[in-house]
């Protein structure tokens, strides 16, 4: 995992959003064409459903066989729970069941957060490797900074993505100047256009 992370380090790309989708992309290749028709998996998706976005995700793959089977379970299930004859009652609010991807999404997130916390604290090679090409997301910086224990190595972590921010910063500055009718014949350079995709992917994290 050390080189998988250090290989895919990239400027403008959250690491931790870019392997989990990767896990994430395997899992749905893998539910598709193994796990379909496993009992035990489709009675949890039953009980559970699938959130909107990752109902998108499958759909988006087209497979229409598993997506019968899926949903046969799912649409039958609702009508054995919503007889039309009983009027609905308020319930006590219940633990939720959780979509199975989702479940699956938030432990790619745990294992990649997690070793990219011990690498950055006990890697030098790691944290020199971030701090020249490596981005990542507030969200999953959050999620890193609580599993790093050394209060040292979180400065240097909060350090490095700040140094990071202020070069994004700098360069919305300069869209916005440009903007102004004093100076709206300058074109954008390659990386004041990059610079505001990085501020999308620093606040809103990639499902891509």
């Amino acid at each position: 995992m050390y080189f998988e992370m250090i290989e895919n380090f990239k400027e403008d790309k959250c690491i931790i959003c870019h392997l989990k989708n990767k896990a994430m992309n395997k899992f749905f290749d893998d539910f598709l064409y193994e796990s379909v028709n496993d009992y035990s998996l489709r009675s949890r998706i039953r009980e559970g459903g699938i959130c909107p976005i990752h109902a998108r995700k499958l759909e988006s793959l087209g497979d229409v066989l598993a997506h019968a089977i899926i949903y046969s379970d799912l649409l039958i299930n609702f009508k054995n729970n919503h007889h039309i004859e009983t009027l609905p009652r308020k319930r006590k609010i219940q633990d939720q069941n959780v979509c199975v991807f989702c479940e699956k999404e938030s432990g790619f997130e745990d294992t990649y957060t997690k070793a990219f916390s011990h690498y950055f604290t006990a890697q030098p090679q790691f944290k020199s490797a971030f701090s020249e090409k490596g981005f990542i997301c507030q969200r999953h910086l959050k999620q890193v900074l609580v599993k790093i224990t050394s209060i040292t190595a979180q400065k240097e972590l909060l350090s490095v993505v700040s140094h990071k921010i202020d070069i994004i910063l700098y360069h919305l500055e300069k869209i916005k100047e440009k903007n102004d009718y004093r100076n709206i014949h300058e074109s954008y350079t390659p990386e004041e256009v990059r610079a505001w995709h990085m501020a999308v992917e620093f606040v809103a994290g990639s499902n891509e």
